[in-house]
């Protein structure tokens, strides 16, 4: 396991004064009067794309534009092992985000960069808002010269029927389309925060023990929950440095009550919910992690680290930010850590292409 702290780069001119004031105007100028208008017009069902479609989503669908892409799932017979351990809980159409656009008709990617991000939210709040989509497009597509990000929302928990293995089955919903537009997974770099940290590490685990899909080349994990039990709460405030965290202990057992299975976790499917104390045996995908030095997830994270890197050939690179809220990623512009995050995608560059 490595755990390095990279160089200082370069920040971009927008992410300085006095340009990130001019900036932000700029886009509060713009994106102000249009979310006015149609949040006025779409009160009115009539002037909806389609009448009968609620409010917000018809909101989220003007702005997002063709830069929303509705995935199906792929062949069924591919949704096995964990991903059946429900026969109630079925692959479903899910939505996702292109940035900055989504591929053309035609467009050869065999050899374009895509990374694809799965959003936290402790399994029951969705967080995949084209802002949060933005905070990530310019990381990636600045460190890993990535022609587009995609931000892919999962279905989360809200009754049985969504409970585990839901997300988990549309995430690889989610990779599979990647790979059915021509995306060679040598190419595609996976990330997910939180609770979605949590299953990319489950994704990548399906992928070595049911080789329906190549491997990606890589997964970036921003302070991910690997540790879900059904005492997520209890545990949570047994950890150091709680108290200067924005995670509660109310929220994370909310989620794993409603994520994990109602008669709980089997020998078959628990290290897929729970990741901890349940290392990869051996995987070509190398982990990059990132954590907070003094957030309540640091010592799990830092352990899970350690077990993955204890088997031989696995890469594991641990970078910790001091200083920080849990996931920064969504908010370093509003907490001045920008540069904090520059650093992180550095090291997540070198991680996965060896360069600094």
């Amino acid at each position: 396991m490595l755990i390095s702290e990279p160089a200082p780069m370069i920040p971009s001119i927008w992410c300085t004064q006095p340009y990130k004031t001019i900036y932000i105007a700029f886009v509060l100028l713009i994106k102000t009067p249009v979310l006015l208008f149609f949040s006025l017009r779409y009160c009115f069902q009539a002037f909806r794309r389609l009448s009968n479609l609620p409010f917000r989503i018809s909101l989220f669908v003007e702005l997002a534009n063709e830069r929303l892409a509705r995935v199906p799932p792929g062949d069924e017979r591919s949704y096995k092992g964990p991903l059946a351990a429900d026969a109630s809980v079925k692959p479903a159409t899910v939505g996702g985000l292109w940035y900055l656009s989504p591929p053309k008709p035609l467009e050869d990617l065999r050899n374009e960069k895509v990374v694809v991000h799965f959003p936290g939210g402790a399994f029951v709040i969705v967080l995949g808002s084209d802002f949060n989509g933005w905070m990530l497009c310019r990381f990636v597509m600045q460190d890993f010269k990535a022609t587009r990000l995609f931000l892919a929302q999962y279905r989360v928990a809200e009754d049985h029927s969504s409970r585990f293995p839901t997300a988990l089955q549309d995430l690889f919903t989610f990779y599979n389309y990647i790979v059915s537009l021509g995306y060679s997974p040598q190419n595609i770099i996976l990330s997910g925060d939180s609770a979605a940290g949590n299953l990319t590490i489950g994704l990548v685990r399906y992928l070595e023990q049911q080789p329906v899909l190549a491997p990606p080349m890589g997964a970036m994990l921003w302070s991910p929950w690997v540790h879900v039990t059904n005492t997520a709460g209890e545990d949570y405030r047994k950890q150091a440095n709680i108290d200067a965290d924005i995670l509660v202990p109310e929220m994370l057992q909310w989620g794993a009550e409603a994520y994990m299975p109602e008669e709980g976790p089997s020998s078959k499917v628990v290290a897929y919910i729970s990741p901890l104390h349940h290392p990869f045996k051996k995987t070509p995908v190398p982990f990059f992690t990132q954590v907070r030095g003094n957030e309540g997830l640091y010592e799990s994270t830092q352990a899970f680290a350690q077990e993955i890197s204890k088997v031989k050939e696995n890469r594991v690179k641990l970078h910790v930010t001091d200083l920080a809220p849990h996931n920064s990623i969504y908010s370093h512009l509003a907490t001045g850590l920008t540069s904090e995050m520059q650093k992180a995608f550095g090291d997540a560059r070198e991680c996965f292409f060896g360069e600094t």
